[in-house]
Order: structure tokens, then sequence, then C-alpha cells
């Protein structure tokens, strides 16, 4: 998104308040949301294995493939060091943010999406909506101006195809 683009979407929620609080809501609940269920699917495989079900390696990888993911994506940003919207001069994001740097890929995007994928062999139709709810904090992360299109969209891609591979093979 360019500098003023972004200026138009920061004016637009600027004059509506009712909607820059949704967006903060959407930014701070959605990836609770999404480690509340990555909880979840941990505890019903565990349950699952404890009652006898044959789930072991199903939830060694629902461990080991969000997790290596998600370090390997930290590694990536923090060897990259893409700077962030908000480093540009002139440039306030919406959303009050103080880190510097390490902006590429998104770190929620990526663990939003392989959470997401973490669910798929389990209940696809979890995995569905949580697939949509990735989606929704790709969003958020750009409207509020503390990632570009392109951080979501490479975290967002690194999260969905590994995590995919790493859980369906």
């Amino acid at each position: 998104m360019s500098p003023e683009r972004y200026s138009r979407v920061y004016r637009w929620f600027a004059a509506r308040p009712a909607a820059r609080a949704a967006l903060a809501a959407c930014t701070r609940f959605l990836p609770l949301a999404q480690a509340g269920m990555y909880l979840a699917l941990l505890g019903l495989l565990a349950a699952r294995t404890a009652a006898g079900e044959d789930c072991m390696q199903l939830l060694a990888r629902a461990v080991l493939v969000p997790g290596a993911v998600f370090v390997g994506g930290s590694a990536l940003r923090a060897a990259l060091n893409r700077p962030r919207p908000y480093q540009q001069p002139g440039f306030t994001p919406l959303l009050p943010k103080e880190t510097g740097g390490k902006s590429f890929p998104s770190r929620h995007a990526l663990s939003g999406a392989v959470i997401a994928m973490a669910w798929l062999p389990v209940n696809p139709a979890v995995a569905g909506v949580l697939t949509v709810s990735a989606l929704a904090i790709c969003v958020t992360r750009v409207l509020a101006g503390v990632h570009w299109v392109r951080d979501v969209a490479a975290g967002a891609a690194l999260g969905f195809g590994l995590g995919a591979l790493g859980m369906l093979l």
C-alpha cells in the first residue's frame, strides 16, 4: 500500500472512531482467538491420546510443525530485518506500535495460517473458520499500518504452505 493510499485509509478510520475501535479490537482479539484454538487443538489431541485413540503422531505434528514454522519465520524476519511502514517519514500507524524492523514476514499472519493448517487433519470445518480468521488478521495488520501487504502475504503463504505440507504429508 502506498503512503498516499494509507493516508486515505488513516483519514477514513480517524473520522470514524467506532470503526477505529473495531479495528483495534480485531487486532487484539483475532490473534488471541487463534492462539486459544491452538491450545484447544493440543488439549483435544492429548485427551484423545490419553483415552487410547491413536493420535500420538498427529499430536506430535501439531506441536512440531507450527513450532518449526514459527521459529523459521522468526529467524527469517530477524535476518531480513525489513522496516515497517510507520518507520517511513510522515507515516503514522492507526494503532501505536514501537517495534522497529522485523516486518517481513508477518509473524501474526504466519502463526494464524499455520494454526489453521494444524486443525486441517482433525477438523476441516474448524480449519476453514481459522483460515478466514487468519486472513482477517492479515487485513487488520495492513489497515493498522504495522505491516506492508507483502509482509502479511509472505507470512500467510509460508504458514499455509508449510503448515499444510507438514500436517498432511
